[in-house]
């Protein structure tokens, strides 16, 4: 059986504020960035993208996240990437 490694919930963290340095040189400072872009510029399995954009939630007060409004628009993979919290699903992240 194989078996999965897990990263610390802090280095998870990082590289998903890594990315969002990196997404907000491409977009501007305060734009949203979906779990999807996590996936493409990080290493990060689906359930480290999840646990991270929740941990930071709960943990960063500058951090905000948000269900995306058209959702009508989502493929199966931005669905996978879909953390639970604040009772709902979200699949974006920013900080202000």
């Amino acid at each position: 059986m194989a078996t999965t490694t897990t990263m610390d919930i802090d280095k998870v963290a990082a590289e998903i504020r890594r990315a969002y340095g990196t997404h907000t040189t491409q977009t501007w400072p305060g734009a949203w960035m979906s779990g999807r872009y996590i996936a493409e510029h990080t290493d990060l399995t689906p359930e480290e993208i999840k646990a991270g954009m929740a941990h930071l939630a709960r943990t960063d007060l500058r951090c905000n996240v948000a269900p995306e409004s058209a959702q009508h628009t989502m493929t199966q993979l931005d669905w996978d990437l879909a953390a639970w919290y604040g009772g709902q699903w979200v699949h974006l992240i920013c900080w202000s």
